[in-house]
């Protein structure tokens, strides 16, 4: 563990049981640390290290007195976590957070974490006779279909979105497509939704308010520009993926809700009684061996691949226009199979 690391967590030792009634000098801070921990620094360094640490922190506070001496304390509402007391659950927690949900936090609020992430493995493997230190070991998030290796994402571009998401800045980036050569976008950046393996930078083309998808790995360079982001009207991140367009659009027509009805046979459609597809879904009997299933969904190209991934135990009957683009799909996967 670094030097710094250290003293940050013996200070915040030193700081546990004081309050608005009992605060403690810098100067007295200190000293406790070259006492009790054998860390000789500066004053003025432990200043800076509690000035760091209220920022992390929110609860530490101060009180100025006489001849610019500071005395701190935890203000009592103050929501503490004692990092240099983790508990295992504490610990475990930020393991999970760092492992599952890095990707989906500011590059500021990540370079502020790390030294705690890091802190937090180092609790883990100390802590002794807590069955709890083995959670990471039960626990696994796997890929409903083919798992895929995430694709590299520059770090520098990482940074750079997530800051102008934080400030509400425009962006602007360039950008490869599959198979296409590198175009320039000026955006304004509205969220980022990570799908399976990839990260996605949900924005609208400025300036114009037309929404696009970019897959972060494909930005080959970004810049924040010093001016704000125009957020659409009534714009919902949470609501823009129920509303399907994270299953990306045909190229041939606007997303919108439709009326789906699939035979399935009777084997097949189980986990939709676990798992409907909308609220008014609708299991029918359709013969001997065979349900009828309707539901209200978006016509995209998810679920275009989700019914493919059935093969013969679905027959698409409607909309008319997807249950011929499974036909011509079938037609071409016949003409490429046959012997």
């Amino acid at each position: 563990m670094s030097d710094q690391l250290t003293r940050y967590l013996r200070v915040l030792e030193i700081l546990k049981d004081r309050r608005r009634t009992n605060p403690i000098s810098v100067d007295n801070v200190r000293r406790l640390l070259e006492l009790n921990y054998v860390i000789v620094v500066t004053e003025r360094t432990v200043q800076r290290d509690l000035e760091y640490l209220s920022t992390i922190f929110l609860g530490l506070d101060y009180v100025v007195l006489e001849k610019r001496r500071y005395d701190w304390y935890w203000r009592e509402d103050a929501k503490v976590i004692l990092i240099a007391g983790l508990t295992a659950a504490q610990a475990l927690s930020f393991t999970l957070i760092k492992t599952y949900l890095s990707q989906l936090f500011p590059a500021v609020a990540l370079n502020e974490l790390e030294p705690f992430f890091k802190y937090s493995e180092d609790a883990l493997n100390r802590i002794q006779g807590n069955s709890i230190v083995n959670w990471p070991k039960k626990i696994a998030v796997v890929q409903p279909t083919q798992t895929l290796i995430a694709p590299k994402t520059n770090r520098e571009v990482q940074s750079i979105v997530s800051e102008v998401l934080l400030t509400e800045m425009q962006l602007a980036l360039e950008y490869q497509p599959t198979g296409q050569p590198v175009k320039s976008y000026t955006v304004n950046p509205l969220g980022l939704v990570m799908r399976g393996s990839v990260t996605y930078l949900i924005a609208t083309k400025a300036p114009l308010n037309e929404f696009r998808i970019f897959a972060l790995h494909r930005i080959k360079n970004a810049k924040a520009l010093d001016k704000l982001m125009e957020q659409p009207e009534g714009f919902d991140l949470k609501q823009f993926i129920a509303e399907g367009n994270m299953g990306f659009n045909w190229s041939d027509h606007t997303l919108v809700p439709i009326k789906l009805a699939v035979v399935f046979d009777k084997k097949t459609v189980i986990h939709l009684y676990e798992t409907p597809l909308s609220k008014d879904q609708n299991i029918t009997e359709y013969n001997s061996e065979c349900v009828l299933v309707t539901a209200t969904v978006m016509d995209n190209e998810q679920l275009y691949w989700w019914l493919l991934g059935f093969g013969a135990q679905v027959e698409v009957i409607e909309p008319e226009h997807l249950r011929q683009k499974m036909i011509n799909t079938i037609k071409g996967m016949v003409n490429t199979y046959s012997l």
